[in-house]
């Protein structure tokens, strides 16, 4: 790879070399660098590479023998990293942070869940660096914040709201014997019914308040450059048929 970039970097310095003696066209303007961004925020291909082999180490490894599987994945990606940016592009906007002391905190929180090795074991198996890991484990406490801040603290919980929300869960669990003495005790602790109840509202509005932060941050997607990530369903096809045919 450094080989390539030196390469390269030898090549660019020639090209320029041979414009300043007597080229006489203009040079060609380059394309967009962004796969994805916001007035505010950009994420480039190689960023976008990035989650993309993260994203596939969820799926089977041969993933890529089904063009259309594959290309549902990419444009799934392509929709989250959106959402994401609007996010982020607000946060940087309203000035929501995270301190090191708060994501060096949270990480060791995250990690008692992973005894001994078993998180590195885990890193390890999908191919993910530690500064990946670290970077977007950041962006989801950024993320979480603005939530946070700008909807689930907002949302107002009434007595009323209480009481149809303790109703029903005690009518859903009615049809749950099994589990009724623990979630009425759960939910005979006022402050963890509030709890459920504001969280609840809060996912109820999620999608419209998005939307409205997609206007004030609107997202713009360079799909000349999407198209390099997504795998030709056609020519796959007449390769499969080409392949058939000569058995």
């Amino acid at each position: 790879m450094k080989d390539f970039l030196k390469k390269s970097f030898i090549c660019w310095i020639f090209i320029g070399a041979l414009c300043l003696m007597g080229c006489s066209e203009p040079a060609k303007e380059k394309a967009p660098r962004f796969l994805i961004k916001t007035p505010l925020m950009t994420i480039t291909s190689s960023e976008f590479l990035e989650e993309l082999d993260l994203k596939r180490a969820a799926y089977p490894y041969n993933i890529h023998e089904n063009p259309a599987e594959y290309n549902e994945m990419v444009i799934h990606l392509v929709r989250m990293l959106s959402e994401e940016i609007i996010l982020l592009s607000a946060a940087a906007e309203k000035s929501v942070i995270v301190t090191d002391q708060e994501v060096e905190f949270a990480e060791e929180e995250f990690k008692k869940d992973y005894p001994d090795d078993s998180f590195d074991q885990i890193l390890l198996k999908n191919a993910i660096s530690y500064s990946f890991w670290k970077k977007r484990f950041r962006k989801n406490m950024i993320m979480d914040k603005l939530i946070n801040q700008e909807l689930k603290k907002k949302i107002e919980i009434t007595s009323l709201d209480i009481v149809e929300f303790y109703k029903k869960y005690r009518i859903a669990d009615a049809q749950d014997p099994d589990n009724k003495a623990l979630v009425l005790k759960k939910i005979e602790n006022e402050q963890e019914l509030v709890s459920r109840l504001r969280m609840q509202k809060t996912q109820d509005k999620y999608d419209e308040w998005i939307q409205q932060l997609g206007k004030d941050y609107p997202v713009e997607i360079n799909k000349d450059k999407l198209k390099t990530f997504l795998l030709d369903i056609e020519k796959s096809e007449g390769s499969e048929n080409a392949t058939n045919k000569s058995r």
